[in-house]
């Protein structure tokens, strides 16, 4: 759960120490912002001026952060002004008078307000393994197959027979999500549904079925708060492939955040206050480093105050706009700014948000915990495969170059597989393209549930997919996928009464120091010709002796 554990615990003592720390040196701070002044009322220079401005714009941010509101509103009308002087290129004597009596406010303002306690940031949100799904459907066939696939994806599911059971065993025993038919939402139990959700610490995700393309049942699921809906004739893999996306650890991950302010006590209390939040968090203050942060960091969102030193955050988002490898990376601004063009133009230029400083622990984790789900959940469709949910062909390979570059490293063990589905051409022309489908979405549903969570499987293209096994030696390779070989031949698919078999050819190669990406698959796809070659329904290790004509 998170809350307060033992890291909890720590992570507090360093907000406390932060804050204590800040109060100390607040008044050195307006000190040396009055010292420029001085200076610059005896020397006139621009870029001081500049550097005072955002000196100013600094101590706004961080004021209201730390608590000191006060002193945060007087500091935000002097940048204000500051700002209009920079934009007029005239300083007058009327505004050296109220620049003055700014600083005079604000050191009224700072013996008046007592420091501040942090604001601690707390989530009730449990994390659990909760496999636990209720379907609510009246056709048979329907739930029976709802049932399988969630099987076959790690999920328990349970049916249940009327809305009042379901309302009474979601009391009883919290599930990760629901499947609801909207037949079943009439107006007081759609009321009790959403009474019964409010009171629940961790949300339950509910999927709804509706039962055609009317817009009331669709308004129906929604108002019943769904995360998704499905018409029928339902795609179960594609229901079971939103549950997963929704439900899963995978979605709901540590993220990677990389915050950048040049103020060094706000990067760090940000960085603290995600770290609350279970995030994984660098901070840094000089934003030439940005670029070689974000490829030692990795981080799936990108944190950045706007007006910096060297360069701003603008003219930064605006240059990772135009890098490929950031394209997608999630930005959100943090600035005192709140003049609505500067706003607009922070988001034209490749922003996903703009929180106005100072920001609210609760509303700081809300905001980057969304926009990093939604990234999470639009790369998981670049990346997969739409009909078995296994990554596709160009992710597979991308994770086979790192994983390479990892075993390498570590100097540990890898197999890649390949694996092609016996006489696939013939299943097709035989059974139809339909019934060929599903035989690809079943060896997919045996892959993710018989292969450890560690191992990476994707689907290679058509009837053929590959399988990465990191730390696993050729040995245990070559018993995995005669496991699943043996598993999948017994298994048998029912057309028109009929049973049938279908099998399965494996090639493995076993990585070793020598190898790059391109031969270990190369090695992987001669053994799995040399399967074929020999009969089928079998599994082949690459070795020097496979000489494939």
């Amino acid at each position: 759960m998170h809350g307060l554990n033992i890291m909890d615990e720590k992570i507090q003592k360093k907000l406390h120490d932060l804050f204590v720390l800040y109060s100390k040196n607040l008044p050195e701070k307006i000190h040396n912002i009055e010292t420029q002044w001085h200076a610059l009322l005896k020397k006139w220079d621009l870029a001081g001026f500049q550097t005072f401005h955002r000196d100013v714009h600094s101590l706004c941010g961080s004021a209201g952060t730390y608590g000191y509101t006060e002193l945060s509103k007087t500091a935000r009308q002097m940048e204000i002004l500051l700002k209009e002087i920079l934009v007029n290129g005239l300083l007058t004597h009327e505004d050296q008078e109220l620049i003055n009596s700014f600083f005079a406010q604000l050191k009224s303002a700072l013996a008046k307000e007592a420091p501040k306690k942090p604001l601690i940031f707390t989530d009730v949100t449990e994390l659990t393994d909760n496999k636990l799904v209720y379907i609510l459907e009246q056709e048979t066939d329907l739930v029976h197959e709802l049932s399988e696939n969630l099987k076959h994806a790690g999920y328990h599911a349970q049916t249940i027979d009327d809305i009042g059971s379901l309302l009474s065993s979601v009391q009883e025993k919290q599930p990760v999500a629901i499947i609801v038919d909207t037949n079943y939402l009439k107006k007081s139990a759609l009321d009790q549904l959403i009474a019964i959700q409010k009171k629940q610490k961790t949300p339950i995700q509910l999927f709804c079925i509706v039962p055609n393309a009317d817009l009331e049942p669709r308004l129906t699921a929604i108002r019943a708060g769904c995360v998704a809906y499905f018409q029928k004739p339902l795609d179960v893999t594609y229901l079971v492939q939103e549950l997963n996306i929704n439900c899963s650890s995978t979605v709901n991950e540590a993220y990677r955040i990389l915050i950048l302010d040049d103020s060094k006590s706000l990067a760090e209390y940000y960085s603290l206050i995600l770290k609350q939040a279970d995030m994984i968090t660098r901070a840094i203050t000089n934003p030439l480093n940005l670029l070689k942060e974000l490829e030692t960091f990795q981080p799936d969102l990108l944190l950045m105050d706007i007006y910096m030193p060297g360069c701003s955050g603008l003219e930064l988002a605006a240059l990772l706009r135009k890098d490929r490898r950031y394209t997608k990376m999630p930005i959100i601004f943090l600035s005192t700014e709140d003049d609505k063009n500067k706003k607009l133009a922070a988001i034209s230029l490749g922003g996903d948000d703009f929180l106005t400083k100072p920001v609210s622990p609760h509303d700081l984790v809300s905001a980057v915990r969304s926009r990093s789900n939604r990234a999470s959940i639009l790369n998981y469709y670049m990346t997969t495969d739409s009909l078995t949910g296994l990554l596709n062909h160009s992710s597979i390979l991308n994770r086979l170059n790192i994983e390479v570059a990892r075993a390498k490293q570590q100097n540990l063990p890898l197999s890649f597989i390949m694996i092609d589905i016996d006489h696939f051409k013939l299943i097709n022309d035989t059974y139809g393209h339909p019934f060929g489908d599903l035989v690809i979405k079943k060896l997919a549903s045996l892959f993710m549930v018989s292969l450890r969570n560690r191992d990476i499987i994707g689907r290679y293209g058509g009837e053929e997919f590959a399988i990465i096994l990191p730390g696993a030696d050729l040995e245990s390779s070559l018993k995995i996928c005669n496991d699943l070989r043996l598993q999948f031949s017994r298994n048998y698919f029912t057309v028109n009464e009929q049973k049938v078999h279908v099998t399965i050819s494996v090639g493995i190669s076993s990585f070793n120091n020598n190898h790059d990406i391109n031969s270990i698959v190369i090695q992987a796809d001669k053994a799995l010709y040399k399967a074929k070659e020999r009969g089928r329904n079998q599994v082949v290790v690459f070795d020097e002796t496979l000489i494939v004509n």
